[in-house]
């Protein structure tokens, strides 16, 4: 049987007792700083046994349209579904219309969907989550840049060269630099910026705040003549480094490739067992970076069709 809890206390027990634990994403506390009480409802989906909850999707009602996605909203990436793939079926059906699961973990849709072909449809856009594992490496950056082609390693070691000429001051703290990652997106996107309405501010603020109570949060600013001109933040969990938002002054050229840079040499200064750079992006791809497939689901399926130009006549 699945019911549908609505109550905040009744979805968190049931979210710990499910939880694996292993993944930034499993963490109530993180995952709820994600969510945006004023816009989105609870509306978990959990199959009881007997008493004991077995199976949860942690759906949520977006207030502002009716819409439903997963808790925690569409930035957390490569997600699971905490059910058993002979069951999802059976949780399909109670999906409400106008659901979506973005960036779902590409290994367990799979192997969903070999089990569950007729779902192919629903899980059609795909997108690709990049990573880093330092081991392969041996912690050291420069071991992976050595394996770039001789043409592409030369350009990227001289824009390194010309940006540290300049003489940046790099800072590893604790801090919260939330105001300054606003404002550095906001001056370059302007309007477009995730951070110009306050919701986007919010949502940052309650994430990093969550992080840095955690003992998670990873600050590195950088300084270019006498004012910070970069930041990134990334959460450190289970010995896997996460980049969750960087930010730089296009003014300075390269200065956003030395704070990546410096972000993936301080994974490796503390043996991460991983890099996560999340999802999307060109410039991911353009370093090497390993990836895996994530797939969005919909219900209803979304319909893709193709370009066809027809003749005129």
């Amino acid at each position: 049987m699945i019911r549908t809890l609505t109550e905040v206390d009744e979805c968190r027990s049931v979210w710990q007792a499910l939880s694996p634990g292993k993944k930034a994403w499993d963490d109530w506390d993180l995952m709820y700083a994600f969510h945006d009480q004023e816009a989105y409802s609870f509306n978990f989906l959990v199959k009881l046994s007997g008493n004991s909850p077995s199976g949860l999707v942690p759906l949520v009602k977006d207030l502002s349209d009716g819409s439903f996605e997963l808790f925690g909203g569409c930035y957390p990436d490569s997600r699971q579904l905490w059910v058993a793939h002979d069951d999802f079926p059976e949780y399909f059906e109670h999906l409400p219309e106008n659901t979506v699961f973005f960036d779902m973990n590409g290994p367990w849709v799979e192997a969903l969907l070999s089990l569950h072909p007729q779902y192919s449809g629903n899980f059609a856009e795909r997108d690709n989550r990049y990573y880093l594992v330092p081991a392969e490496f041996d912690y050291d950056f420069n071991n992976h840049i050595a394996k770039f082609s001789s043409e592409k390693r030369k350009g990227f070691l001289y824009d390194l060269r010309k940006i540290r000429e300049k003489g940046p001051e790099l800072h590893w703290s604790t801090d919260d630099e939330s105001q300054l990652f606003i404002d550095l997106c906001n001056r370059r996107f302007g309007d477009d910026s995730d951070y110009v309405k306050e919701g986007g501010k919010a949502e940052l603020r309650r994430v990093i705040s969550e992080l840095r109570e955690s003992g998670c949060l990873r600050t590195l600013t950088i300084s270019m003549d006498g004012a910070k001109h970069a930041v990134s933040m990334s959460a450190l969990y289970s010995g896997t480094m996460i980049a969750l938002y960087a930010a730089s002054n296009y003014d300075y050229k390269n200065l956003g490739k030395l704070l990546n840079v410096e972000t993936i040499q301080e994974a490796c200064r503390i043996r991460a067992n991983e890099i996560n750079y999340m999802t999307g992006m060109s410039w991911k791809e353009a370093w090497d970076m390993k990836s895996e497939a994530v797939y969005t689901m919909r219900k209803p399926a979304k319909v893709l069709t193709d370009n066809v130009s027809g003749a005129a006549s």
